[in-house]
């Protein structure tokens, strides 16, 4: 069992180097923060005892030093991003104390409307970018937050915390590789505060020191007592100053000690009472307390006062907490999406504020599609070219989008016309691209990030879904995140088993997510243009075939709005709604089919979340017949969706026929031309469908 002599040595003076900084009234202040913040976790405990606390909890007493310490070096504006132990940080920061403890009561009067709770303390406002559930969630959002300030040229600094847990993620490798070669202003604080949950330190890291690992990335790492007060602020205060000089990331390690277990669940059978005593006795509260009196920085009646007058804040937030309003349940879906009113209200004929803003309120909708014919690929490359050129906050990054264009060459120029800081490459690294798409865009940035393969965002996952989805939510409607992830898609390229699948199912299943699957070059400038405006992440899928395929675009921006179907061809006696390469297929079918006098009406919903169901219902209703297809695998696949849409409406009474669902079979995509060709829904098989139904007699 370690000691703490084992993992750190320090004697009982405090480190004074930076005494100077500080008044002693800022001194006495300093104290004041961390009783307020030891007060505040044994109320909270209380409260959870009593049973007002719904879920779990976990604590941070005996590591005040480290948030009060490091957040003293801040400006107000500098930024944090916190951990799942992250009530101190919050505090430091400036939170208020009567909006957290309502936060932790659930009710609608806490900082993130009761829909956080204890993980997700957040206030935008103080740059206190939220804590987070999920171990090491939040250094990838550090690093966006800190590239959204190298790029808006300004002086901010983020502090990402994170605990020794954290550093055997993959998100710290690719976090602080990213920040190392991009020089951004993070200062990576791991609070080792000895064990990830039950894991000793000692048993779950191969080098001695946490610090050691900033060699790695080429950067300064330094161990620290984090039960020093003094010695925390004079390290993070060397790293910030470093940090806002354009200098690059530090990777500082404040030991210290948490002295309850992991969460309120934690029955600490992994360590000794000895070993927590030992620590205790080098309580950072008590240690700061003698030093201020030692020094006469302070006297005893000072800090007893300090002492009363937080329990007295204490007892005034529990109180004012348990008289504010639990959340009405009309609050359940309200903070979901960001939505501009104007544009949510008449999708067809206002363009959101950003298109507005960018370029100008008579921004066509849905304009004619004129004669001019470009590709899919060249139709996207001009969307993010009309972004870059009139926004600067917009700004695109994935692996080889620079001088290669992306693995399919739909940036190429771009790099070459903007530069290297508003097109940038990136390392392989998919879930820190994620990553530092959301944690920028949630601070000020507009991203637009690729994935070489659909098949990648499987790596992504974490941030994408368990973030970005729900960042928004979490923190109580504060906070948006205006980005875009692109994910080219689909089989027909011999690409095989890991580079060739159509996920878009998975990503409809994810609150706080908007899913776009064009089937044109027009709707794909038009709803990037579009999903780029947007002030939520949206997932923008474009299957791998369609790149070459040409058709007519208009020149300048123009929106085709989220949300809203396409009719792509009239008919009579069968609907076909199709997604992404299927819309091709089906209307290949549909002129085939009108030579045996069938006729076929293709609607194309191009927004699969939010999905426009009035078009489909309507046509269903004409026609009394519906074949959906689509290329993701047909069990779990998003047709489903649409089939229960129609179930569910008066349109149902109109069916002549069942509905018939298309979809891939279940298996991995094959490398097999043959193969291939036949795991996906093809143009015969459409025909074969559709003159199935309409011959269909009961």
């Amino acid at each position: 069992m370690a000691t703490s002599q084992e993992i750190v040595h320090t004697d009982a003076a405090l480190d004074e180097r930076a005494v100077g900084d500080f008044s002693n009234e800022q001194l006495r202040a300093l104290y004041r923060q961390m009783v307020l913040i030891r007060l505040f976790e044994e109320n909270a405990f209380e409260q959870y005892s009593m049973g007002n606390v719904h879920g779990t909890m976990h604590l941070c007493i005996g590591q005040e030093a480290t948030a009060v310490g490091s957040i003293a070096t801040l400006r107000p504006d500098d930024q944090i991003t916190s951990t799942h132990r992250g009530h101190g940080h919050a505090i430091a920061k400036g939170q208020d104390i009567n909006t957290m403890m309502a936060e932790l009561l659930g009710k609608e009067a806490g900082v993130c409307l009761g829909q956080g709770g204890s993980m997700h303390m957040a206030d935008l406002s103080l740059g206190s970018l939220g804590a987070n559930g999920i171990v090491a969630g939040g250094i990838p959002l550090s690093v966006g937050a800190g590239l959204s300030t190298k790029l808006q040229a300004n002086d901010k600094v983020v502090l990402s915390y994170f605990g020794d847990g954290a550093v055997n993620n993959g998100n710290f490798h690719e976090s602080l590789n990213m920040a190392a070669i991009w020089q951004l202003p993070v200062v990576f604080i791991c609070e080792n505060n000895q064990y990830a949950m039950s894991m000793s330190m000692t048993r779950s890291h191969a080098v001695q020191r946490v610090a050691d690992r900033a060699a790695a990335y080429g950067i300064p790492g330094e161990a620290v007592d984090g039960m020093d007060v003094l010695a925390v602020y004079a390290a993070t205060k060397r790293a910030v100053q470093r940090a806002r000089s354009g200098e690059g990331p530090t990777l500082l390690e404040l030991v210290t000690y948490r002295y309850r277990g992991h969460s309120k669940s934690d029955k600490q059978l992994y360590r000794t009472r000895e070993e927590v005593q030992e620590w205790m006795e080098r309580d950072g509260i008590a240690r700061f307390r003698a030093w201020l009196l030692e020094r006469d920085h302070a006297t005893e009646a000072e800090l007893d006062e300090i002492d009363r007058a937080a329990e007295s804040e204490l007892e005034a937030a529990i109180e004012w907490a348990h008289a504010q309003a639990e959340p009405p349940l009309s609050n359940l879906t309200k903070t979901v999406y960001a939505e501009d009113a104007e544009h949510a209200a008449a999708p067809a004929r206002v363009p959101p504020a950003w298109i507005k803003r960018t370029f100008g309120p008579e921004t066509p909708i849905n304009p004619p599609p004129g004669e001019r014919e470009i590709t899919y690929a060249e139709a996207l490359r001009e969307a993010m070219d009309l972004a870059l050129a009139h926004d600067e906050k917009v700004y695109l990054l994935g692996e080889d989008i620079g001088l290669y264009g992306g693995a399919f060459g739909v940036t190429t120029g771009l790099f070459e016309k903007f530069g290297g800081e508003r097109v940038r490459d990136t390392p392989i690294s998919e879930n820190n691209i994620a990553g530092v798409a959301i944690g920028s865009s949630m601070t000020g940035m507009r991203a637009v990030a690729e994935m070489q393969f659909m098949d990648f965002v499987t790596l992504a996952m974490e941030q994408i879904v368990l973030q970005g989805a729900k960042i928004r939510y979490m923190f109580g409607g504060k906070a948006s995140v205006p980005m875009v992830l692109r994910l080219p898609a689909g089989s027909g390229t011999g690409a095989a088993a890991q580079h060739s699948q159509s996920l878009e199912a998975w990503l409809v299943n994810v609150p706080g997510l908007k899913v776009v699957m064009p089937s044109t070059p027009y709707d794909a400038k038009g709803l990037l243009l579009a999903a780029i405006a947007d002030d939520n992440p949206v997932m923008f899928v474009e299957n791998k075939l369609l790149y070459k395929q040409k058709g007519p675009v208009p020149e300048g921006a123009y929106v085709v709005p989220l949300g809203l179907a396409d009719v792509k061809r009239t008919g009579r006696d069968v609907t076909i709604v199709g997604t992404g390469i299927l819309v091709s297929r089906a209307l290949e079918a549909a002129a085939e089919l009108a030579e045996q006098g069938i006729e076929a009406e293709v609607v194309d919903p191009r927004t699969l979340k939010p999905y426009d169901a009035e078009p489909i219902i309507t046509s269903v209703k004409k026609t009394g017949r519906l074949i959906v297809a689509h290329e993701a695998p047909l069990v779990g696949g998003y047709g489903g969706e649409l089939v229960a849409a129609i179930a569910q409406s008066d349109a149902f009474a109109y069916l002549d026929a069942p509905i018939v669902r298309l979809g891939g079979a279940d298996v991995p995509p094959p490398y097999n031309r043959n193969l291939e060709r036949a795991m996906v829904p093809q143009t015969p098989d459409i025909v074969a469908a559709v003159q199935g139904i309409v011959n269909y007699r009961i």
